[in-house]
């Protein structure tokens, strides 16, 4: 059982803001994809290393994207049981890149959506981290916490920039700003392991009678 750890960035148009969210647009496109793949049962501290990362300016979005779908589809292949691990990749990073392999006809949308979606497992550290906000204690509801948040709850060091300003820098070539901050952003081998742990102490996993009530 291995696990692949995904993050993309992506770019803010000047025409539509809105390109760094919706892959559609005529603006959009990925500008880094950054990824760690890990052949383990159990992951733990000591098998942490530093992220590959594929950086669209070095030679189109097409070759990075053609590159990483190899990669991805001979893990899904070769692991019936990877896992695809990330920070709102469910919401975000995967159908970002889902919509930017179909853009280049990389594969066929059956192939795309097979590979992607349908036979890894997925998990999304945004949607666990829920357990930790403090608004959830009080109200007793599922609030959505953003990777400040939850780098914060368990004292790891906290972003400073944005996507916003990872833009800026690509429109500036500043382009070793933006391997800094992706691999600042990087910390979710980090997040996995403490939110696993959490979920243990604090015996989450365990049978409550009388829920229902």
């Amino acid at each position: 059982m291995g696990y692949l750890f995904i993050d993309v960035e992506t770019y803010i148009g000047e025409k539509d803001s809105n390109s760094g969210l919706n892959p559609f647009l005529e603006e959009s496109k990925i500008i880094l994809i950054c990824f760690n793949f890990y052949n383990a049962f159990i992951l733990t501290e000591k098998n942490i290393i530093p992220p590959t990362i594929y950086k669209e300016w070095d030679s189109s979005e097409k070759d990075i994207l053609v590159k990483f779908y190899n990669f991805l589809k001979n893990k899904v292949k070769e692991d019936p049981h990877i896992k695809l691990v990330g920070f709102n990749n469910i919401k975000f990073d995967l159908p970002y890149l889902f919509a930017r392999l179909l853009y280049y006809k990389i594969d066929s949308p059956e192939e795309l959506h097979k590979n992607l979606f349908q036979l890894p497992h997925h998990i999304d550290l945004g949607q666990i981290s829920m357990i930790t906000s403090q608004r959830m204690t009080k109200k007793k509801e599922f609030y959505n916490v953003n990777h400040n948040e939850v780098n914060k709850f368990f004292e790891l060091k906290q972003k400073v920039n944005s996507g916003k300003k990872l833009s800026e820098y690509y429109k500036n070539k500043k382009f070793d700003k933006i391997i800094d901050y992706a691999k600042e952003e990087f910390n979710f081998e980090m997040l996995y392991i403490l939110l696993r742990r959490f979920v243990h102490i604090k015996k989450t996993m365990e049978k409550v009678p009388n829920l229902k009530k």
